[in-house]
């Protein structure tokens, strides 16, 4: 195989992938984080985080003494001579604290991103196997390889999309057709080669 037939192919497999896989975004936009869980970090007050939708975290008090939130380690101690001792006052603990975005919304996204890779998996599964069926038929040698090939990363690419929210089953079964089509593929092409000789 001469480097010009090469290079056919390998642009035909990664522009047919990447058509595809672009198309399937158009028409499906992906989720996009922000749209379920706000950024709330830089709020300093509890009535603008709960009015963004976030949780409000008060500063935690040691002693009497209030210290402020941002300087607390994950154990909840002050972090040597560089927390911030904050005098006693009337104004209320939860007043000092910070603003964190609420869990729920993580898992809300995580369900829609699932879904979204769910259409992802089986677009590209279609569109995988269509591609290689159309290069087994075709008869051009190059174009035919390059389908082939664009098939097989398109394959690939939707089952890594979907592979982590695929139970073991699923799993298990994926990986059986992947293998099963290669081999054939594998055959198909070595027999049409070894009979043109």
């Amino acid at each position: 195989m001469n480097l010009k037939k090469s290079l056919i192919i390998i642009a035909i497999a990664v522009i047919y992938a990447l058509f595809i896989g672009y198309g399937i975004e158009v028409f499906h936009d992906s989720p996009k984080s922000e749209e379920f869980c706000p950024n709330v970090y830089n709020i300093l007050n509890q009535e603008d985080c709960v009015a963004a939708g976030g949780t409000w975290r008060p500063q935690y008090c040691e002693n009497g003494v209030a210290t402020d939130s941002r300087d607390i380690g994950a154990s909840g101690n002050a972090e040597g001579s560089e927390a911030k001792a904050i005098k006693p006052s009337p104004v209320p603990v939860s007043t000092f604290g910070y603003c964190e975005t609420k869990s729920s919304c993580y898992e809300d996204f995580a369900l829609v991103m699932s879904n979204h890779n769910k259409i992802v998996f089986i677009v590209a599964a279609i569109f995988g196997i269509l591609a290689v069926v159309a290069g087994m038929i075709l008869k051009k040698e190059g174009v035919n390889d390059g389908f082939v090939a664009g098939g097989i990363i398109l394959i690939l690419y939707g089952t890594i999309r979907y592979w982590q929210h695929a139970n073991d089953i699923l799993k298990f079964v994926l990986l059986g057709i992947v293998l099963s089509v290669l081999i054939w593929i594998g055959y198909k092409k070595l027999d049409s080669r070894q009979s043109k000789k």
